[in-house]
């Protein structure tokens, strides 16, 4: 399969794909009546603020692999983290994220339990930070709390994800317990259990170490921050004046609601919602319209645009091992018979 990845003739075609499915998304045609007289100085930050949420995703990811015994670089790991967040967006139910186990696997040797472990918790965790955040801020600029309610609620929100490991709740433990092993072959349900019982200890190692916590919890707000700054900086040029907390409650609940419908980029549904939550923030029809088109040039397609060269750098520099070495090796991990390192 590695050689195969390779190959120009296979890379090529499908990065030249990836790039239709990201113009067809974007809908530059549509920008002349939308975009109108937008200020280009901050459009110009917005765009460059991409380089800081890809850095960010880049440290997050190498903190918990590193945590989990699988040290791997910053550097390397921007380019996996950006295609992984395309092809989530390209694809329903963060197919992209089954992608970076298989590259994270053939370019630094990650095992595929300690790989699926870290990604649930840059995935799942960070969807639900990013989810009650933003709710706490639309209520907050609701019903005219101070913004300190905002930053206090999130903090709160950063170790809720520890309590059940905490409480000595072990949710591979309630999937043990299930009677599929007649239906499925009971040495199949067994060695199914047993590995999702090695995701779920690193999982509850990372959420339980309070230095990871506070270093993935703060990256995340990080994420999170800029993103807001990011629409921020649009409705400035759009000649609107958005609250910033409000404008994260707005934008987190439209991107949380995208996630949720399971479709590409969220097919309209986070514009649908984006623009009805900036109507009720005083934004008149044609300057929201500018706004979240803006904001989509800006934030997501450079984004796509990232992720999609990467895919043509990670795949066009696959190592040139066997294959078949390969998936010998990730079969043995999931019938762990190798054991990874954990903490």
């Amino acid at each position: 399969m590695t050689r195969w990845l390779r190959r120009p003739i296979v890379w090529i075609p499908i990065t030249v794909g990836l790039l239709a499915l990201v113009v067809w998304r974007a809908r530059p045609w549509e920008g002349g009546s939308r975009l109108g007289t937008l200020d280009l100085a901050p459009v110009l930050v917005a765009i460059l603020l991409n380089g800081l949420v890809m850095l960010l995703w880049a440290v997050r990811s190498a903190d918990l692999l590193g945590a989990a015994g699988r040290s791997v670089g910053i550097r390397p790991l921007v380019p996996m983290t950006a295609l992984a967040n395309t092809v989530n967006n390209l694809t329903p139910a963060s197919v992209g994220e089954l992608l970076r186990l298989y590259l994270l696997h053939e370019h630094h040797g990650v095992d595929y339990p300690t790989g699926a472990a870290v990604v649930l918790v840059e995935r799942v965790v960070a969807i639900g930070y990013l989810a009650g955040s933003a709710a706490v801020a639309w209520v907050a600029h609701l019903v005219g709390l101070p913004d300190l309610v905002a930053a206090v609620a999130f903090v709160v929100l950063a170790g809720l994800p520890a309590l059940p490991y905490v409480l000595g709740i072990r949710p591979s433990a309630v999937v043990a317990a299930l009677p599929l092993g007649s239906l499925i072959g009971r040495e199949r349900w067994a060695r199914a259990t047993g590995t999702l019982a090695r995701v779920d200890g690193t999982v509850g190692a990372l959420l339980t170490d309070p230095v990871r916590l506070i270093v993935f919890s703060g990256t995340t707000a990080l994420v999170l921050a800029t993103y807001a700054a990011q629409l921020w900086l649009v409705g400035q040029a759009a000649g609107v004046a958005l609250d910033p907390v409000a404008a994260w409650g707005a934008l987190g609940l439209s991107i949380a609601v995208g996630v949720v419908s399971f479709l590409p980029f969220g097919l309209g549904a986070t514009d649908l919602v984006l623009v009805t939550l900036l109507g009720t923030l005083g934004a008149s029809g044609p300057a929201t319209a500018a706004i979240v088109f803006g904001y989509r040039l800006t934030a997501t397609v450079p984004l796509a645009l990232a992720g999609t060269a990467s895919y043509a750098y990670l795949s066009a520099t696959l190592p040139a091992g066997g294959a078949g070495g390969a998936m010998r090796a990730a079969r043995a991990e999931l019938d762990g018979s190798s054991e990874g390192p954990q903490r």
